[in-house]
């Protein structure tokens, strides 16, 4: 017989904490979703964590909320088996006002407390194995709830809540060489101070006596890598994803409608020596 969902009513999130298992999630695939949306005021998403629910890159589950410019961002830690054992969700736009939302948790049998969130006032929210930290930015309600108290603290929701940033918008590129076939490219998604993203490359590699050897590709992921002011870099040995010896780095810069991006991969294999050489590519501002 199929098992009925829990469903944990958030207070003014009004929403089911439900965590029904599903594909494998990261930031890259869910923050770039929601930058396409093109909403405005910008989203504020998290980018970090408490480790209840993390890492982030495998927890993150971003849907459409309430409201034209509403949208859900939850993150779901499971236990082996699949089943949840901690859960934040955060949500924008569920009601039009802070007098709708305590209309609702008053409904909802919530005691309510005034507090600060993010420098703005708000309210704590509570009831039995519930919390939720509610309050109003960019002229919009939003709240950041738990059904699993146990598991995440009130400290939690506000360390969360602290490291909302505004999300901005997805970057894609990439440069092909047809007389080497020569391929490089790159997907990243940027917020006010972090950038997340893949880059790939696959390069002319070369035996020893200099005839061509056979290719080898391979490519480094970054999640909510710092960035320093409109720029970033990183080693690509640091993030390098697979065990094939790659060296090299990355670094780009971000402008109003572009980021540049330059690269160099060098990487040797079974004699074969491949090496991109210095790479430049132009990252488009556009959805995929």
């Amino acid at each position: 017989m199929r098992r009925k969902p829990l469903a944990v009513t958030a207070c003014a999130l009004s929403i089911a904490l439900i965590a029904p298992v599903g594909a494998r999630a990261d930031v890259l695939t869910e923050y770039q979703r929601l930058a396409e949306r093109r909403l405005h005021p910008a989203p504020l998403v998290p980018i970090a964590v408490p480790s209840s629910v993390g890492p982030i890159d495998r927890t993150v589950e971003v849907s459409g909320g309430r409201g034209k410019n509403g949208y859900l961002i939850r993150f779901v830690h499971r236990v082996p088996g699949g089943l949840p054992d901690a859960i934040i969700a955060l949500e924008r736009g569920p009601f039009r006002s802070m007098k709708a939302a305590l209309g609702e948790a008053r409904r909802l049998g919530f005691r309510k407390r005034s507090t600060r969130i993010r420098g703005h006032s708000g309210y704590l929210l509570t009831r039995h194995g519930q919390r939720s930290l509610t309050w109003v930015e960019d002229g919009l309600v939003f709240s950041i709830a738990t059904g699993t108290t146990k598991k995440v603290s009130l400290k939690h929701l506000r360390a969360t809540a602290a490291s909302l940033d505004h999300l901005e918008r997805e970057y894609i590129g990439s440069s092909y060489d047809s007389n080497t076939d020569a391929n490089y490219g790159a997907v990243m998604v940027t917020t006010e101070h972090t950038v997340t993203g893949t880059v790939e490359w696959s390069p002319a590699c070369v035996l020893p006596d200099g005839s061509p050897g056979v290719a080898r590709s391979g490519h480094a992921d970054v999640t909510l890598l710092p960035r320093r002011a409109n720029a970033f870099s990183f080693d690509i040995a640091r993030y390098l994803v697979g065990s094939d010896p790659w060296s090299g780095s990355v670094a780009g810069t971000i402008a109003p409608n572009a980021m540049a991006l330059q690269l160099q991969a060098t990487g040797s294999f079974d004699g074969s020596t491949c090496d991109s050489g210095p790479v430049s590519l132009a990252l488009d501002k556009r959805a995929l």
